[in-house]
């Protein structure tokens, strides 16, 4: 009975938020300033394990190097979350008062770290938000979200196009300043497989949409490809499974092939990276990506992706770099809350049937990795140097100077 009514009352402040805290957002008149960087803020989960978190710290890192004043605002505790990483940030001059923030929460968290921070104190600067999205329409609840903000920034090309259809505010993307560090090392080692084997691997939340992530796809191209006497190895790096439904079924999926490992449980950043950077090929079978962070990683650290041609990740995958999989439309069909509503949009089906011969391609021809190899953290440097924060913030400020710009009178014709 308790599940129930907890369930039951997560679905009544969901409807709750999605219809009435939006409505009580109003927009800030502040203005960019123009002539000099602003103060910025930014907020967001700066202490959790995920994207979203992952996101927001190198938001900051990149705005700082860049010489701009950076505050942060970790926003656990007003979620209940729980800390899972340390996370320092130097203190500013407490006297310089932020002239912009931008908000890593997607627009279901807005409400709540809007009303913490008290409405006052939102009006009074100038709020952009940093949004991902995975599909080619939005809830309503963003669209009651962009009533509110002064602009958007998304992390690709892909998510940019969906949401500049539905606002006249600016809408522009900035490409996640991915960033890699030293990885550990002796991860094979640990993980039972010898250093000559073909190894690919996977990461995912199970708590993330598994269905948008889609490792099952995966499972089955690898078995295609591969039989348990070759020397080539899956490994399902995930967290937040415990003990659900999900991941039982997957484990059944995979239960017939030996060299499919499924390891739940929260690594280091620094071994993560490690499984990254000593794979043969970093493997995503994704229905939709609002950008493909592990993604990127990987190819940060020389390692190939095959990956679905579709949506975000194909701003920095291409068939040079890339090992790029083909699909048909699909409706989408998921459970997950943030899906709700959306019942004519549609994600990408990859076939695995080529994922598998493309697997099995690569197995056999390592020069064919080698090639892409060459341009993998080449070209995904050059797309996060072409799209900065600096760079979206300097359009901004262009963009209301010339709002601001007196307009030439239209000549009287006679």
């Amino acid at each position: 009975m308790k599940p129930f009514l907890n369930k039951l009352a997560r679905s009544a402040y969901r409807k709750l938020r999605a219809h009435l805290l939006h409505r009580m957002i109003s927009k800030s008149k502040s203005r960019l300033p123009g002539e000099e960087k602003p103060v910025i803020e930014v907020i967001g989960f700066f202490q959790s394990i995920s994207g979203i978190g992952e996101s927001a710290r190198l938001c900051a890192q990149q705005l700082a190097a860049d010489g701009y004043k950076v505050k942060c605002i970790s926003v656990e505790h007003w979620f209940r979350k729980p800390v899972e990483v340390s996370w320092h940030w130097p203190a500013n001059d407490e006297e310089s008062a932020s002239q912009c923030r931008i908000f890593h929460l997607n627009p279901p968290m807005l409400p709540t770290a809007i009303l913490q921070m008290g409405l006052k104190q939102f009006r009074q600067t100038y709020n952009i938000g940093y949004w991902a999205w995975e599909l080619e329409i939005i809830p309503q609840e963003w669209i009651n979200a962009l009533n509110y903000m002064n602009a958007i920034f998304t992390p690709s090309t892909f998510t940019t196009n969906v949401i500049q259809g539905y606002t006249q505010i600016p809408v522009l993307t900035v490409t996640h300043p991915v960033a890699t560090e030293t990885p550990a090392a002796g991860i094979r080692a640990r993980l039972g497989i010898d250093e000559n084997a073909f190894l690919i691997s996977n990461i995912f939340s199970f708590g993330s949409a598994m269905e948008r992530k889609n490792p099952q796809a995966l499972v089955r191209a690898f078995t295609q490809a591969f039989s348990p006497e070759d020397q080539a190895y899956l490994i399902l790096k995930a967290n937040s499974g415990t003990q659900s439904a999900e991941k039982q079924q997957l484990l059944a999926l995979m239960s017939q092939h030996p060299n499919i490992q499924l390891i739940d449980q929260n690594w280091s950043r620094t071994d993560i990276l490690g499984l990254l950077h000593t794979s043969d090929i970093y493997a995503s079978l994704h229905r939709s990506e609002g950008f493909g962070l592990t993604i990127a990683e990987a190819m940060l650290l020389d390692t190939p992706a095959l990956v679905t041609a579709w949506s975000g990740n194909m701003d920095f995958c291409n068939h040079d770099n890339s090992f790029l999989v083909p699909y048909h439309a699909q409706a989408v069909r998921s459970e997950h809350p943030e899906f709700n509503g959306l019942g004519k949009a549609h994600w990408a089906e990859a076939e695995a049937e080529v994922a598998a011969q493309l697997l099995r391609q690569a197995f056999l021809d390592p020069q064919l990795i080698a090639r892409k190899k060459v341009l993998c953290a080449q070209q995904m440097r050059g797309c996060i140097a072409a799209n900065k924060y600096q760079y979206a913030l300097e359009k901004l400020g262009q963009l209301e100077t010339a709002t601001d710009s007196p307009k030439t009178p239209e000549p009287i014709r006679l």
